[in-house]
């Protein structure tokens, strides 16, 4: 029984590592064939598809009326990108004895990530499954993404190299359809745990959905650390959560199913929505410092932001 509940999960995990990648990759390619800027490319492709199973799991569980299952990889899935993708890339480059810095221009974007965060948490402790909640934070993230556009910031580029692929619209359709496999595998795993393990729609979307979906940010974050590029880490993880909390949490209430707040309760995410909110301003006032000054990697941090998950373990359980 237990091989059978957590096959799915592990096929679609391992799918997903492949088809976020690709997807990235080839959205990129054909961003750039439709002449976008970098800049453009950057701050919403990327960004999007470093959250596209979190969205793509979110729908998934919204067919189910998992509704606190959703909660739970939204704010599962920020936590982890903030405590294990960055304490890890903390960890790896504190180890190596690297110093860090950010440029200056990242500031505005770390506003903007608190805010979001701060807005995400009003709507969960009101009602994160209306109509309304999802018009002011779709418009939350429209305004976001003008901003980006507008003031044109780099801190969200990756290193886009010129590309000669062929069949780029082919193979975009066909990361997207290997994605949306992906994430159906996963949610349909989770969905097996709840009913066979009893183990409760909180603690399975904050783990199973909010690991699983984090797994490929984790893989990457370790890669770019080694490779000494921190700032990419860094500026992908705002744009990441700031699209977690204004786009993926929007999606319940656009599916207009009531049925989703059936086990809702708020007393059950104050905790989590607290350490979240905690891990954020620490991730913030750290990377702001780094703006003024060089500093070497802080390896008794790092060590805080891997624990601070696990810790949040057993608040969710």
């Amino acid at each position: 029984m237990i091989l059978t509940t957590l096959l799915p999960i592990t096929l679609g995990i391992a799918l997903i590592w492949i088809s976020a990648e690709k997807l990235e990759r080839y959205s990129v390619i054909a961003a750039k064939d439709f002449g976008m800027s970098p800049f453009f490319i950057g701050s919403t492709i990327i960004a999007f598809g470093t959250s596209a199973p979190e969205m793509l799991t979110t729908f998934f569980a919204g067919l189910e009326n998992k509704g606190s299952m959703i909660i739970g990889n939204v704010i599962g899935s920020n936590v982890a990108n903030l405590s294990l993708v960055f304490g890890t890339t903390l960890f790896i480059i504190a180890l190596r004895k690297q110093t860090i810095l950010q440029n200056i221009s990242i500031i505005p974007n770390l506003v903007i990530l608190l805010a979001a965060t701060l807005l995400m948490w009003f709507f969960i402790a009101t009602n994160p499954f209306s109509l309304r909640t999802s018009a002011v934070l779709l418009l939350a993230l429209i305004a976001v993404i003008t901003f980006w556009y507008k003031t044109n910031s780099t801190d969200f580029q990756e290193n886009l190299e010129e590309s000669s692929e062929r069949f780029v619209a082919l193979k975009l359709i066909g990361s997207l359809s290997l994605l949306i496999f992906s994430a159906w595998l996963i949610t349909k795993g989770a969905t097996n745990i709840l009913n066979k393990l009893d183990l409760g729609e909180l603690f399975v979307g904050y783990t199973v959905l909010a690991i699983g979906t984090s797994l490929p940010e984790i893989a990457a974050a370790s890669s770019l650390a080694i490779k000494g590029r921190y700032e990419t880490v860094a500026g992908t993880l705002i744009g990441s959560n700031i699209f977690n909390g204004l786009c993926v949490l929007a999606i319940p209430g656009l599916m207009n199913r009531p049925e989703m707040s059936m086990s809702w309760n708020y007393a059950d995410w104050s905790s989590l929505l607290l350490i979240l909110l905690s891990i954020t301003v620490v991730f913030t006032v750290y990377i702001y410092q780094l703006t003024k000054e060089p500093k070497k990697a802080n390896l008794v941090l790092g060590i805080m932001f891997l624990s601070t998950y696990f810790i949040s373990l057993g608040f969710a359980y």
